[in-house]
C-alpha cells in the first residue's frame, strides 16, 4: 500500500538554462484559471504528490521566459462538460499577452457541440487539442473520440493526448481502470487509422517505453515528450 503523498523532488535548480544550449522550448505546460489550479494542487496533496511550483499562469509564464525558455506550448483539459469554452478563451488571451506562449485548445468528448468548440478555438488560434483520458475518461476508439481525430486530421493540428497508462493510482477509486483505458495497442490503431493525423503522447508514453519505442520507428505521425522522464 502506498503511503501519499508520495514524495517531491527537491533538487537544486539553477538560474537559467545553460546559455550553450540552442532554442528552448518546454513543450508540455500546464497553463489553468487559478481557481482550476487549486482544485488540482489540492486533488494531487491528497492523491499523488506536492506540486513544487505553485504559481499562475503567469507567473509560471515569466517563470520559464526569465530562465531562457524561449517558447511554451501551453496544455490544459476540461475535466467536465461545458468548461472547454472558458478554458479556451483564457488561453488564447494568455497567448496573447505573452507571445512566446504556443496555446492549444480542450474539449471534453462527447460533450454537446465539441465540434464547433474546437472550432472556435482554431479561429481564435489555438495551435493544437490537449486531452487527458485519466482525467476524462474517454475511450481511444469511441465514436466521440473519431469526431475529434477527423477534425483535427482536416484542420492539421496536432492532438497531445495523454493515454500512457500511469500514474495509476492503487488507492484512488478511479471510474474507469487507466491500464483499461490506455494501451499502447489501441493508440497504434488510432495511427493508422489517420495518418494523417498527428499525435503527441506525453511522458514517453509511461509506462509502455518499449512499445512505444517501436511505434516511433513504424509511424510518421507520432511524438513523444519527455515530461516527467527524465
Amino acid at each position: 500500500m502506498l503511503t501519499l503523498p508520495l514524495p517531491a523532488l527537491d533538487d537544486p535548480e539553477g538560474d537559467a538554462v545553460p546559455s550553450s544550449l540552442p532554442l528552448v522550448i518546454d513543450a508540455h505546460v500546464h497553463l489553468f484559471p487559478e481557481p482550476l489550479f487549486h482544485a488540482i494542487w489540492a486533488w494531487l496533496d491528497q492523491w499523488a504528490w506536492p506540486i513544487r511550483y505553485r504559481m499562475n499562469s503567469e507567473a509560471i509564464v515569466e517563470f520559464l521566459i526569465d530562465r531562457g525558455v524561449e517558447r511554451i506550448v501551453g496544455l490544459h483539459y476540461a475535466h467536465a462538460p461545458g468548461i472547454a469554452r472558458s478554458l479556451n478563451k483564457a488561453m488564447v488571451k494568455l497567448c496573447r499577452k505573452h507571445p512566446q506562449v504556443i496555446g492549444t485548445a480542450t474539449v471534453f468528448p462527447g460533450e454537446e457541440d465539441a465540434a464547433a468548440i474546437l472550432h472556435e478555438g482554431f479561429d481564435l488560434g489555438l495551435a493544437g487539442v490537449k486531452l487527458h483520458a485519466h482525467v476524462q475518461f474517454f475511450s481511444l476508439d469511441s465514436k466521440e473520440m473519431h469526431e475529434i481525430y477527423e477534425l483535427c486530421a482536416a484542420a492539421g493540428k496536432p492532438i497531445v493526448m495523454h493515454v500512457g497508462r500511469e500514474p495509476k493510482n492503487p488507492v484512488f477509486p478511479y471510474p474507469v481502470d487507466p491500464y483499461v483505458l490506455c494501451e499502447v495497442g489501441k493508440v497504434e490503431q488510432v495511427l493508422q487509422q489517420y495518418p494523417e493525423l498527428k499525435v503527441c503522447i506525453p511522458h514517453l508514453g509511461a509506462d509502455e517505453f518499449t512499445e512505444y519505442k517501436r511505434l516511433l520507428e513504424t509511424y510518421d505521425n507520432i511524438w513523444l515528450d519527455i515530461a516527467m522522464t527524465q
